[in-house]
């Protein structure tokens, strides 16, 4: 899985890339944002179109991905913009209609890779004509706009009523490379949805792409080469499950969003034993995190 830190610092970035973060992201997206994300206390970012050639330039091994404004009159300048400042993927954010995802892929042009973020009603409801779309790198589904637009009063409700399953049985038919959601920190106990439940999820649905949450950009350098050895290890055992073990991951995690819908205060939830096909395998204690989303 390829794994994608949000951060306009370049230092910090370097000390990402370092850490064996593969992807570096820079949020440019603001059109709207605050307005429809009101009240949810989520991500807004203060990036610039300046940040876009700084990281760019401290970069050595990492890609570089931009995250531009939703559709209108000024994306092809923000888009030419970010392109020629060097960025490797343009991210499409909160469009509803087919005809904007290839004005889009018609704008970029083939010059870098674009990305589509599915978090509207009407995108998700055109997955899979997204995914026929020519020249398309990968998509990602948001779940902090997607549960908002189809009146979901918490993120991972998505999850639990066979949203996120249904999506993703349409990406994997279509072999475009995706992911889902965000990835939090493993060493973290503050909410009571398991983020090592989450990650298992994605895992065993088949995601290729990770979108790392807030707590890794609260992360001291020092400690992040430890926090993503930890995503790593826990990726690989997760990747060997067999179909019981899935089924009671599964199970496991939708207890628990159904439990946190109405949890006001965090909880210490008890963390999963992992096991391959062959059967148990050892138990690592981890600490159990928060589940913090990128967005």
């Amino acid at each position: 899985m390829q794994l994608s830190l949000i951060t306009n610092d370049p230092e910090f970035s370097r000390s990402a890339e370092a850490a064996g973060i593969d992807r570096i992201l820079i949020d440019l997206e603001r059109l709207g944002k605050a307005e429809r994300q009101a009240g949810r206390g989520l991500f807004l970012s203060d990036h610039v179109l300046a940040d876009v050639p700084r990281v760019r330039r401290a970069l050595r091994r990492a890609e570089l991905m931009v995250r531009v404004d939703p559709l209108n009159v000024h994306s092809r300048e923000q888009i030419d913009f970010v392109i020629d400042a060097g960025t490797d993927y343009v991210m499409l954010p909160y469009f509803h209609q087919l005809e904007e995802a290839q004005s889009f892929l018609e704008i970029v042009d083939g010059r870098v890779e674009p990305v589509l973020l599915v978090e509207t009603a009407e995108a998700a409801t055109i997955l899979a004509e997204l995914c026929r779309l020519p020249r398309l790198a990968e998509i990602h589904v948001g779940l902090n706009d997607l549960s908002l637009s189809l009146g979901k009063g918490f993120l991972f409700d998505l999850i639990a009523d066979g949203t996120v399953d249904e999506l993703c049985g349409v990406l994997r038919d279509s072999a475009v490379p995706f992911g889902f959601a965000g990835i939090g920190s493993l060493s973290r106990r503050d909410l009571p949805v398991d983020p090592e439940l989450i990650l298992a999820e994605q895992v065993c649905q088949g995601a290729t792409r990770g979108w790392l949450g807030r707590t890794f950009r609260e992360t001291p350098p020092a400690c992040l080469s430890r926090e993503v050895r930890m995503l790593r290890e826990a990726i690989e055992s997760w990747r060997r499950c067999d179909a019981r073990e899935r089924r009671r991951l599964r199970s496991r995690l939708v207890e628990q969003v159904r439990a946190a819908r109405g949890q006001t205060s965090a909880a210490r939830p008890r963390r999963p034993s992992r096991q391959g096909t062959a059967g148990p395998g050892p138990q690592r204690e981890v600490p159990a995190s928060t589940v913090s989303q990128p967005r």
